[in-house]
Formats: structure tokens, C-alpha cells, sequence
């Protein structure tokens, strides 16, 4: 197989600190953010005495030498910084992990063990999460939570197995961080693939805002001024910039230019117009082609490494067939366009025919779109490389998550839950402040070896893409479809069951970036 030439529980805490801020909560009391467990699981939980396993105890250890490991290290070395990067001819200041609007796409095999060493040259303090990996505890990179936050001009050695092959990818897990250029691609490649693919493409597709006369710290305050000047930043990230006049103006003008819409997504998708949509770090008007010979079975590793938009994926001329979501294979399923929401991965399967073809990632629910070019080797290269956001497949089949199967090696063993939660996502009012509420939500306890089952009741108006954090977990609904990150319609509930089999404290989230930034956020606490 060849490869193309293309280049502590901060939940709680957060939401108490925005009520104290201005943020319109009537009565945390009535939102349930405190208070007793009503569910089974909790209530059993109450009754015993917490002895919490935390990242440094011996637990994480032995359960990362328990992995499966083939001995072998990958070593990179990451280094965040200012940089100046060129959007198709436009150049932008931003923070990268190198020269470009993406970081460098990392391979390794599964059971290897990655050695990463990171090193901070940004003003603020960051961290690095590998999202998706079953990864040790004190490896997670989310301060304070798992570890320190990496200060400026300080270096922070990360080393983990990654037992699990698929596509995942990594992001600084530091404020509104991953919404400038501190993420890229992490692949685990499978020795037993047995999809027969020829050439194998990773593609990462984002929203751009950074260095575009605003900043994401600018998009928040205008979101809600209430999370200006510092509280904005969870894993220990420094103080925003000041916010500028100018920044503040043309944020105010991306937050009030129409929300989008989607009967797909059940209304309301997304709150900013983002001016630029880029795949592999690249506009529409400069692609990176994809070049493979005629007749070759191309997988597309797709990752929506977006803050807050939802994309509709299609390649012009071709059915794609779905083989893996989140890492996980499915049962090959065909369709015209998958719908990718923020942190999720689809693996999908084009045979190549003769010719230069689109490959559009339209923004779902209002104008805009992310492009790039698959070409054959024996095709002559597109007159205008901008392809334009429309083209038949997008308003062909469309293949959800839920019309998804996972494939018999990757279900999870039939088991009755030994702890159900239930979790409320929710709005408090009509301020841009959001939360994970509920009796059971601060209380999210569990014992090695168990069973749990979340259900998460969507009271909002909004869709969330929910992710946990050190595990994965199978939906019921879906017929068990394994993911680490699914979307959680508005008037909803949609349930999860994990097996208990990684120690620690995580984090369960909204990813959503700007919704967990505002509140949108819990933790998994594991105890004795």
C-alpha cells in the first residue's frame, strides 16, 4: 500500500464560576448541578466511600502494562509557535505545531508506543490530547486534570501505547487552542487490514477564523462577554490577549451573520459564519491533490477537525463506502455522503476512476465549503483548482450514523449495565452558556470491570457531539455502532454503554468547542 504524494473536575466548578459571573443561570439548584443521585448506579455510589484513583497512582500504570505491545517506539518531536501561514495566497498569523495551518500527520502501528516530545513556544500555557486513544490516564493531556499545563517555554514528554488501530488526531487541549492550528492527524495503522486498499489518504478538515482579522478568544467574548478576560481556558490555559475594537467588531459580525439550519441535525447547527474552510490545512483555491493510479481503491481518512461546523462529505463521480467510524470498523456500507460532525473520523473507500474529480466538504446548514481535488495519474490537472461547494453527490443518499453497523469483531459483549446515569445537556436560558446538569451528572463514579450506561437527554436546542475521553463505547440504538464521539440530536436522549477498563479521571465533554468552553462539560471518576 502506497501512500499519496499530499503533502480535578473542572464541570462543576466552570458552571459555578459563570453563574458568579453574570451568565443569567436561575437557580443552580433547579438545573441540578449539584445534589443527590437518583439513578441506581449513583445512588449506590453515595453510599460508599470514594477513594478516587488519580493519574499518578499505580492503577495507570498497571493498566498500561496490560496493553498489547509490540515493543516498538515512534518518536516525534512537536514544538508550538507563532507562525505565519499561507490560506491561498492570503498570509494569517497564527499558532501552529510547524510551518503550516495543520501539524504533521503522525503514523505508527498498533501496540506501538508513542514517544512525543512537546515543547511550548507560545505566550500561553498548552497540552496536547491524543483524542481516541485508549490511552494511560496521566497521558491524556488535560490540565490540571491528568497533568500540568506545558508553560511557555517548558517541554513535556508524553509516552503511551496505543493499543487500537484507526484514524484518530491530536489537539491542544488548552482554552480555544485547537481553533487556531494546534491539531493534525494521528493514524494507528492495522497489520491485519483487510480492506485491500492501494493507497491510503488522510484527510483533516477544519473552519478557519485565527489571523482573519479576529481571534477565537474574540469569537467567544462575542458568543458571551461574560467569559472575556480569562475565564475562557480550561487546561490551565494563560489569560486571552485583550480583545482589539477591530477584533471584537468582525467576531460580533460572524456571530450575528445567521445561524445554520439542518432538518438533518434537527434545527439550529452552529452559532459562527467562519469566513474559511480548509482541507489539509489548504483552501479551495490551492489544493493539496490526491494522485493515484486509475482503477485504485483509495481510502480517505476523513477527520473533522472543525470547532464548530458540521460537514457534509462527498467526492464528485463516486459512491463512497463506509468501512470504519472513529476507529472502529463497520459493516461496508455505500452511500453518496457521510455527515461529519466536529472530532469525529470516517474511513471511506472510493475506487478511482479516470479523470480529476472534486472532493467537497460543504458546510451542513449554511453557505460554505472545504475542497480539494482526487485526480487519476493519467488525468490532466484542473484548469480552475477551485472546484466550487456544489456538486450532485451532496444531494444524493445520505448515510448517517444511526443507519451505521458495527462489524462483528468490534462489538461490545452483550452485558447488563452495572451503573445507568443520566446526564441533561442543556442551555441555561438564553445566554451562551452550556452545561451537562442533572442529579447524576457531578457523579459520575465507576469501579474497574463494570458496566455503565450514560443517557444523555438533549433539552437544548442544539446538537452535540459528545465525547469521552480514554474510552470508547457502543450506542444501543445504533446497534451497538462503536465511536468515541456521537451526536446527540435536540429533544433527544441517545444512551452510551463503556466498559470500565481504564483508570483514572476523565473528562466527557461537548466537542463543540465554543459549547465546551462554555460549560458544556463533566468528568469519569473511577474509584477503589
Amino acid at each position: 500500500m502506497t501512500r499519496p504524494a499530499t503533502r480535578s473536575m473542572l464541570g462543576r466548578r466552570r458552571f459555578l464560576s459563570l453563574a458568579a459571573a453574570g451568565a443569567g443561570v436561575a437557580g443552580l439548584g433547579a438545573l441540578g448541578v449539584a445534589g443527590c443521585s437518583s439513578s441506581s448506579g449513583a445512588a449506590s455510589g453515595a453510599s460508599e466511600k470514594l477513594d478516587y484513583i488519580k493519574p499518578g497512582d499505580p492503577e495507570i500504570a498497571a493498566a498500561e502494562r496490560a496493553r498489547r505491545s509490540t515493543g516498538r517506539t515512534v518518536t516525534y518531536a512537536l514544538a508550538a509557535g507563532p507562525a505565519t501561514v499561507d490560506l491561498g495566497g492570503r498570509l494569517v498569523d497564527t499558532w501552529s505545531y510547524g510551518v503550516g495551518a495543520v501539524a504533521p500527520e503522525l503514523r505508527m502501528s498498533a501496540g506501538d508506543t508513542l514517544s512525543a516530545s512537546v515543547t511550548n513556544g507560545v505566550s500561553a500555557d498548552t497540552s496536547i490530547h491524543w483524542h481516541g486513544i485508549r490511552i494511560r490516564n496521566d497521558m491524556d493531556g488535560v490540565p490540571p486534570v491528568t497533568q500540568p499545563a506545558i508553560a511557555s517555554g517548558t517541554t513535556f514528554d508524553y509516552s503511551f501505547i496505543a493499543p487500537d488501530p484507526g484514524t484518530y488526531w491530536y489537539h491542544s487541549h488548552s482554552g480555544l487552542q485547537a481553533d487556531r492550528g494546534l491539531f493534525g492527524a494521528l493514524v494507528v495503522e492495522d497489520p491485519d487490514d483487510a480492506t485491500g486498499v492501494d493507497v491510503d489518504a488522510v484527510l483533516v478538515i477544519d473552519d478557519w477564523v485565527d489571523g482573519m482579522g479576529t481571534t477565537p478568544d474574540a469569537v467567544m467574548a462575542a458568543l458571551n462577554p461574560a467569559l472575556s478576560g480569562g475565564h475562557a481556558g480550561h487546561g490551565g490555559a494563560a489569560m486571552p490577549a485583550p480583545v482589539g475594537a477591530d477584533e471584537a467588531a468582525i467576531a460580533t459580525a460572524m456571530t450575528t451573520a445567521g445561524h445554520g439550519d439542518s432538518a438533518v441535525l434537527g434545527g439550529m447547527t452552529q452559532h459562527i459564519a467562519y469566513p474559511m474552510h480548509l482541507i489539509n490545512g489548504r483552501p479551495p483555491n490551492d489544493p493539496a491533490v490526491i494522485e493515484a493510479a486509475p482503477g485504485a481503491r483509495v481510502r480517505l481518512r476523513l477527520i473533522n477537525a472543525g470547532a464548530e461546523t458540521p460537514y457534509r462529505f462527498a467526492v464528485a463521480g463516486h459512491r463512497l463506502t463506509v468501512v470504519a467510524v472513529d476507529g472502529f470498523d463497520v459493516v461496508p456500507t455505500e452511500t453518496d455522503c457521510v455527515l461529519v460532525g466536529m472530532a469525529q473520523r470516517y474511513d471511506v473507500v472510493v475506487t478511482l476512476a479516470s479523470g480529476a474529480w472534486p472532493v467537497v466538504a460543504a458546510v451542513e446548514g449554511r453557505p460554505g465549503y472545504a475542497s480539494t481535488i482526487l485526480r487519476s495519474t493519467d488525468a490532466a490537472p484542473l484548469s480552475n483548482p477551485d472546484v466550487g461547494g456544489s456538486i450532485p453527490e451532496l444531494s444524493g443518499q445520505l448515510v448517517l450514523e444511526s443507519d451505521l453497523r458495527p462489524s462483528e469483531k468490534v462489538l461490545l459483549a452483550d452485558r447488563t449495565p452495572d451503573r445507568e446515569y443520566q446526564v441533561d445537556l442543556l442551555q441555561a436560558g438564553d445566554r451562551y452558556v452550556w452545561a451537562m446538569a442533572g442529579a447524576d451528572a457531578g457523579k459520575l463514579v465507576m469501579r474497574q470491570g463494570e458496566r455503565i450506561r450514560i443517557t444523555m437527554n438533549n433539552t437544548s436546542t442544539m446538537w452535540h457531539p459528545m465525547h469521552t475521553h480514554g474510552h470508547t463505547f457502543a450506542v444501543p440504538d445504533y446497534g451497538g455502532l462503536r465511536r468515541d464521539t456521537v451526536n446527540v440530536l435536540p429533544g433527544t436522549s441517545l444512551a452510551i454503554d463503556f466498559d470500565a477498563d481504564n483508570p483514572g479521571e476523565w473528562m466527557f465533554h461537548c466537542h463543540n468547542a465554543y459549547h465546551f468552553e462554555a460549560g458544556m462539560t463533566a468528568n469519569l471518576m473511577y474509584v477503589r
